[in-house]
Order: C-alpha cells, then structure tokens, then sequence
C-alpha cells in the first residue's frame, strides 16, 4: 500500500472491532478522509491520544480499498485549555461537527484555508473568556463563505439594496439579511435587530484578535445564535447533535 503523510484534525471516532477506531480527519493536504487506527484501543498503545477529538496530528497513511490505513501518529498539539473547560470543549466539538457535516470526503479544493481557519478558531478559543461564541459564529460564517454559501449581511438577499432601519429579516432559504420590506415577502423570514446584524456583519469580517474583545448585550447575542442555527439547520439539512448539548450550557448562568 503507498503511503503518504497529512496534518489533520480528529472531527470524529467510532469503535470497531476489538480494538480499533474509524477516523474522520480533516487534514491540510486532502481535506476530509476517514482512516482506521488498528490496534489503538489496547492498553498502552503508543497512538492513542492522537485519536482524540480535536488533536492535531502529523500521521502517516497507507491507501486502503476503503479506509486509509493510519501507520503512525505524532501528536502536534491537545489544546489543553480547551479540554479543561466544559463550555470550550463543547464549543469546539461542535466545531468539528459542523466542519465534518459541510464538508465532503476527499476534497482538497479548499481544504488549506479550512484547516487554517479551522486551527486558528480552536487556538483562539482557547483564549477567549466572557464571549467565546464570538469564536463559534465567526467560525461558522467564515467556513460558509469557503465553500460558497455565506449568508448576505450587507444588502438585502432579495433586492440587492443596503440593509437600513431599526430592525430587518432573516431567510436562510432566500440566502441571509432581507431588507424590512422583503422580509414580509419570505415565508422563513424571521426579524432581526440591527443591533444582531452589525454584530454578525462584525463576525464576519473583523481581525481574529478583535473577537476576544467582542462583549454583546444578551439579547443580541441570543439574536445571533438564532439566526445562525436556522441558517446553518437550511444548509445542512438537519440540527446537528453536539447543539443541544451546547444550547443545554448557553442556557446556564
């Protein structure tokens, strides 16, 4: 079997057999593959932290029929910081969730620039203190726009015209913000502040060091946080299963 090397992400592991595990990586090289760690469940394996979710790792692999066929692992970080906070955690694992579900196998269109962003959003996430789903809704818009399908945020999805007044729409079927005359016009609109749209235009596009800084009243954020499930539920075509564990800790003081 040829073998190669790739730097990758664990997005998710599945028991199999006795002793082995079944990989989802995302990996900077190839993008999505699944791989089969042989082995890694016995006691004292020398691998088995790097099947962990959300570990970076340099892996060697060998090309299956199936799966490839995972033949050495150095580990190239744990983010600790994330592992030792119950809300970080649950925050990046519905990170790779997400990423795993938006993302198809073996595509490595784009797959460099997700993997950076993806590594950039767990490094920073394990930095940030009062508003760590600054990290999270900058992480799913800008993953959106990689692969084509960011919400429209500066003119309305519909006319084409910059979004002004108090309050405007928001349609993930029509593709985002929706003027306050259109809004009444999609039969999945649902209002928005302007307060929530600054805030997700800001999401967008600010430098990743600003998000630390980021401090929104409640009501806007639970604004957001809305808006973005049902347009990221449109995209994906079902919730995924690591949100409601995460709304279970959104929803605790």
């Amino acid at each position: 079997m040829p073998s190669y090397t790739a730097t990758g992400l664990v997005l998710h592991r599945l028991n199999t057999g006795e002793t082995d595990k079944i990989l989802t990586l995302y990996t900077r090289e190839q993008g999505k593959l699944s791989a089969i760690a042989k082995g890694v469940r016995k006691a004292g394996n020398r691998i088995s932290g790097a099947t962990e979710l959300f570990t970076e790792t340099r892996f060697l692999l060998a090309t299956g029929k199936s799966l490839e066929v995972v033949q050495q692992a150095e580990i190239q970080q744990t983010f600790p910081g994330i592992r030792l906070d119950l809300d970080k955690m649950a925050r990046a694992t519905y990170l790779c969730e997400l990423l795993d579900r938006l993302t198809a196998e073996s595509d490595a269109l784009q797959s460099a620039e997700i993997y950076d962003l993806t590594l950039s959003a767990l490094y920073l996430l394990q930095r940030t203190d009062s508003y760590p789903d600054a990290v999270v809704h900058a992480y799913e818009l800008r993953l959106l726009a990689a692969i084509g399908y960011a919400p429209a945020l500066e003119n309305c999805a519909r006319c084409g015209e910059p979004l002004q007044g108090r309050q405007v729409g928001f349609s993930p079927a029509i593709g985002g913000a929706l003027c306050n005359a259109d809004r009444y016009r999609a039969d999945d609109a649902h209002p928005l502040s302007f307060d929530a749209l600054k805030l997700l235009q800001t999401l967008a596009s600010t430098e990743p060091e600003q998000l630390l800084s980021l401090q929104p009243a409640p009501r806007t954020a639970g604004e957001v946080v809305r808006a973005m499930r049902w347009y990221i539920r449109y995209r994906s075509d079902r919730d995924l299963k690591s949100l409601t564990f995460l709304d279970t800790l959104r929803m605790t003081p």
